[in-house]
C-alpha cells in the first residue's frame, strides 16, 4: 500500500455494508442539517447512498481489517437493456417503500424538511439522466475517508473503475459535482471540465453564479 502500511480490500458492495458506506458518507458531508429532529440519523446516509446504488452496476468499496467502509465507487451502464430497466424499477420501489415506512415512523424527523430532502434528492437523479444520454457511464458515488486522502487510494479506486469501463465498451465518462467537493481530484486524473451550472440544491451562492460542474473522461 501507498504511503503506510495500511491492510486494505477492494470487496463488491452489498446490502450488509449500507450502514458503513453510510457512515462514510457522513464523514464529508452532514446531510443531517437539512433535518429537524432525526431519530435516526445514520438513515438520512443510508438513504442517499441507496439512491446513488439504485442505478449503479458497478459497485466497488474499500474496507479494513474491521471490515469498515474507507472508500467507494459506484457507477452506472447507461445503455440500458429490458432487463436492466426492470432491475431499477425494482430496486427503486424498494427503496420507496423503505424510505416511506421510516418517514412514517418519524425516524428522518419533521416529515415537511424530510419530504423536502427527498425531493431535493429526486432532483439530483434527474439532473444525471438528463446528460446519460451523452454518454456511456456515469460515476454516481465517489469517496474516501478523510484520513486515507491523499495517498492513492482514490486514484485506486478510479483506475479499477476505468478497467471496468474498458472490458464493457464504456468510452465516454462522465460525473456532475459541486463547489462544496474537492473536484480538483477529477482534473489532476484527466477528467476534462463540461459544463458549469446552477442548481438551486447545491452549495448556496449567487444565483447568477454556477455552482455545479459536469466532468467527463474519454477512454481512447
Amino acid at each position: 500500500m501507498e504511503g503506510r502500511t495500511i491492510s486494505l480490500k477492494f470487496k463488491k458492495y452489498n446490502k450488509k455494508y449500507l450502514k458503513s458506506c453510510g457512515e462514510l458518507i457522513r464523514t464529508t458531508w452532514k446531510l443531517e442539517e437539512e433535518f429537524e429532529n432525526p431519530k435516526k440519523v445514520n438513515l438520512i446516509y443510508e438513504y442517499y447512498l441507496l439512491c446513488c446504488a439504485n442505478y449503479s452496476e458497478y459497485l466497488e468499496i474499500l474496507v479494513d481489517e474491521q471490515d469498515n467502509v474507507k472508500g467507494l465507487i459506484f457507477g452506472s451502464i447507461e445503455d440500458k437493456n429490458i432487463k436492466r430497466l426492470v432491475s431499477y424499477k425494482l430496486k427503486g420501489f424498494t427503496k420507496e417503500i423503505w424510505a416511506f415506512y421510516n418517514l412514517i415512523l418519524g425516524n428522518f424527523g419533521e416529515l415537511k424538511e424530510a419530504l423536502t430532502f427527498k425531493r431535493n434528492i429526486d432532483a439530483m437523479d434527474k439532473l444525471g439522466e438528463s446528460y446519460a444520454e451523452e454518454f456511456d457511464s456515469e460515476i454516481t458515488l465517489f469517496m474516501v475517508s478523510p484520513e486515507l486522502r491523499g495517498m492513492g487510494y482514490g486514484k485506486r479506486l478510479m483506475d479499477r473503475y476505468i478497467k471496468f469501463c474498458k472490458q464493457n465498451k464504456l468510452y465516454k465518462i462522465f460525473l456532475w459535482t459541486e463547489l462544496g467537493c474537492t473536484f480538483t481530484f477529477y482534473e489532476k486524473y484527466g477528467f476534462k471540465l463540461y459544463k458549469k451550472f446552477y442548481h438551486e440544491n447545491l452549495t448556496k451562492g449567487n444565483k447568477k453564479q454556477p455552482n455545479g460542474l459536469i466532468y467527463t473522461y474519454t477512454i481512447n
